[in-house]
């Protein structure tokens, strides 16, 4: 079967390019997944990515259930708390990603968009005026134009392209469900974002909290997937500082382990080929945020294509390296802020619970700096992120530096310069 574009993968910057383009081309969207076994997915979604979806899946509450009102950046004494009810607006919503993602394919769908699911790509053939995909079952198909959206599952296949993977690590996740008024007794907040040396020291553990569900999970150190699901466990009925937020709840018997990519490649394009999203290592280095890098490289790409086909272009590499140069534009700034960050907090070696309950600290008593985090979940455009003013982070590193204690503060001086550097 002949389409115009084909996309690999049906995560969020897959389903969001595929539902931007589709208006304009004859398109094909692949997943390996079963979507009808897709599983749970309780995230965050902050205003700053309201922009790049429909209205009436904002307003919907199966896929928004909630408001997100307050951030748990949780310390090993202290919470640091974002209440948004300070600042007036709230800081975004709880999405069930899974929701989302069907309603995007349905969507794609009644546009006259073809999905085809359980279908994993085994082969890719390149010819001088198009490409050709064969998946698992035998089809095959050719398009003028190949999307790699595949987030970190389908890496080995964008290799056999000429392109770099991102960095990859694994993380860990489970779902926790009981009465709502049970969830809120045990968390006020909808997000708890938590760094502990002793459970990583690459990423941070998270609570996402929904209606009726809750999300736990945290980043791993690369260990074996057998070993993640056991500290996982141990986490759940050891930790203390866990304890209180899944009391009286009841755990879904399975825990979801995926492969997690951050630290963006050189080049998101070849001749008539892209990159989306976690793919190319669009995740912040700090957070591990991939849905704003996942829609809006979706949008980039739609428009960068739509002109293409404007002037009947064959989608060559040095025409779609417009994509690549928009991409570094729009997020240049955003990504300084997320490595800055991934170096002062992960890459402090024995001083980590330090800082971070240092950064606890100063989010507890310095109002200015909790506005500065209410202000970046509220970015309200693609200019806006590009224009992100790195200034804001820098005060954050040297109201830590001056919280330290003294003798950590001369030895850290060097990691702050460095990180200020950075930015």
């Amino acid at each position: 079967m002949n389409f115009e574009i084909i996309i690999i993968g049906a995560g969020i910057s897959g389903a969001s390019f595929a539902n931007k383009i589709v208006k304009f081309a004859k398109t094909l969207l692949l997943d390996a997944q079963d979507i009808s076994q897709r599983p749970l997915s309780t995230n965050i979604f902050p205003f700053h990515n309201k922009p790049y979806i429909e209205e009436t899946e904002w307003a919907n509450v199966e896929i928004f259930p909630t408001y997100h009102v307050k951030t748990n950046y949780m310390g090993s004494k202290f919470d640091g708390i974002v209440n948004s009810e300070e600042f007036g607006r709230p800081l975004g919503k709880v999405v069930y990603l899974e929701k989302l993602l069907n309603r995007m394919i349905q969507k794609f769908e009644d546009q006259g968009g073809v999905f085809k699911d359980k279908q994993k790509v085994k082969k890719i053939n390149k010819y001088s005026d198009h490409l050709e995909v064969i998946t698992n079952n035998g089809q095959t198909f050719s398009c003028k134009l190949l999307v790699f959206a595949t987030g970190s599952r389908a890496l080995d296949l964008q290799r056999s392209m000429g392109f770099d993977t991102p960095d990859e690590y694994v993380g860990i996740y489970c779902h926790f469900h009981g009465d709502e008024d049970k969830l809120n007794e045990n968390m006020d907040a909808n997000y708890l974002f938590h760094i502990n040396p002793k459970i990583s020291r690459n990423g941070p553990l998270f609570i996402n909290k929904g209606k009726e569900r809750l999300s736990i999970g945290f980043l791993g150190d690369n260990q074996p997937i057998q070993e993640l699901g056991l500290k996982l466990n141990n986490i759940l009925n050891s930790y203390k500082k866990i304890q209180p937020f899944i009391k009286g709840l009841t755990r879904d018997p399975k825990s979801i382990v995926a492969k997690i990519s951050k630290h963006p490649i050189k080049t998101f394009s070849h001749d008539r080929m892209l990159i989306l999203g976690e793919a190319a290592g669009l995740v912040t280095a700090f957070f591990y945020e991939g849905i704003l890098c996942g829609i809006i490289s979706a949008e980039i790409a739609s428009n960068t294509i739509k002109s293409l086909m404007e002037i009947n272009n064959d989608f060559n590499q040095l025409s779609l390296r417009q994509y690549d140069n928009e991409i570094n534009r729009v997020f240049g700034n955003y990504f300084k802020n997320g490595k800055g960050s991934e170096y002062i907090f992960y890459h402090s070696g024995s001083n980590m619970e330090l800082i971070w309950d240092t950064y606890i600290k100063v989010v507890r008593k310095d109002k200015k700096l909790r506005k500065y985090i209410w202000e970046a979940y509220q970015i309200e455009n693609i200019e806006a992120l590009a224009n992100y003013d790195i200034s804001r982070d820098r005060y954050a590193g040297e109201r830590m530096l001056a919280n330290l204690p003294f003798l950590s503060k001369i030895s850290l001086v060097p990691l702050f310069l460095k990180a200020r550097f950075i930015l």
